[in-house]
């Protein structure tokens, strides 16, 4: 975001206003002080105000694809409008207020668990499940995710874990 080629930042010039649901975001940019000759090599943006101009919700922004590794963060207001079904383990990093997920069996349906997250919580959603979040005010998510095209297939041959960790 922001460098020479990528996306631009949102802003008011760019027809992206701040949401009013976080009107209260700061908007300050980050300060930077490159050594000579990596002006243009060193970037840094406000993650915070960057999606504090995101007029939709439960919408991913791409912020960092490295290979398959994939940084979405995003902005939860009132219900996920659908039940999302992994077919991959998420990793869920709760950067601002709070969401509450139902989980379930990703087949059959039946509940598995209700978690609340909080501001600094840290999850992960197993590849058999399937979530939907509510956030009774508005909140910043963190998804990161591992978006290789060949994972499905290990996950269902199980060379892959559909767990995140084992102890």
């Amino acid at each position: 975001m922001g460098l020479k080629g990528d996306l631009d930042l949102r802003s008011d010039e760019r027809g992206a206003p701040v949401n009013r649901a976080f009107v209260d975001v700061p908007q300050a940019q980050p300060e930077l002080h490159p050594e000579p000759g990596f002006e243009n090599e060193v970037h840094a943006f406000n993650l915070f105000g960057f999606l504090s101009r995101s007029q939709v919700t439960w919408n991913p922004s791409f912020t960092s694809v490295v290979k398959h590794s994939y940084m979405c963060p995003t902005t939860e207001e009132h219900i996920l409008p659908i039940i999302h079904g992994n077919d991959r383990v998420e990793w869920f990093f709760q950067m601002t207020d709070e969401i509450h997920w139902d989980c379930g069996d990703k087949n059959t349906g039946k509940p598995m668990a209700r978690v609340i997250m909080k501001a600094g919580d840290m999850a992960a959603m197993p590849a058999y499940c399937r979530h939907q979040g509510f956030s009774p005010k508005r909140s910043m998510l963190l998804v990161w995710e591992n978006g290789s095209p060949s994972l499905v297939y290990e996950i269902q041959k199980g060379e892959s874990p559909e767990i995140p960790v084992q102890f």
